[in-house]
């Protein structure tokens, strides 16, 4: 599979994943904090949820091209509808949009991307180690 095959494969991942495992992590904030409590703030949850998502995402794009680049590139895409998706999700009426969107993205979605592109960086260094260096050239014809 070439780079950019593998790039947007690991796009769509990590779109999917992280929009998936931040609406789990939603779905799931009652139970981790339990009835009357607030021991883990709902984007702390948003954020281990989302970041999740876009490191999966990003891991995958790298070990199949064996490039870290597909793998950041993956992780920025994937934080963009992640990041409409938690301004939208929080959407508190006590700060102003241009607040809720800065505040979103450094607490919640950069620490996510930064994971995703170290993990990006260490799953192609590893896909080379594993598989080899990959062949450049083109495929030999069957037959």
């Amino acid at each position: 599979m070439g780079d950019e095959r593998a790039m947007w494969l690991g796009t769509a991942i990590a779109v999917v994943a992280s929009l998936l495992l931040v609406t789990l992590a939603a779905a799931l904030e009652s139970s981790i904090n339990g009835p009357g409590t607030r021991t883990v703030a709902a984007p702390v949850l948003w954020a281990v949820g989302g970041g999740a998502g876009l490191a999966l995402g990003a891991m995958v794009a790298s070990w199949i091209s064996r490039r870290t680049w597909p793998g950041v590139f993956a992780a920025l895409v994937g934080a963009l509808p992640y990041l409409a998706l938690v301004v939208a999700g929080y959407n508190s009426s006590d700060l102003r949009a241009e607040d809720q969107i800065v505040g979103s993205l450094l607490v919640v979605v950069v620490p996510g991307v930064l994971v995703a592109i170290v993990l990006a960086w260490l799953t192609a260094m590893v896909a080379r180690a594993v598989g080899g260096r990959r062949r450049t050239g083109p495929e030999p014809a069957a037959g």
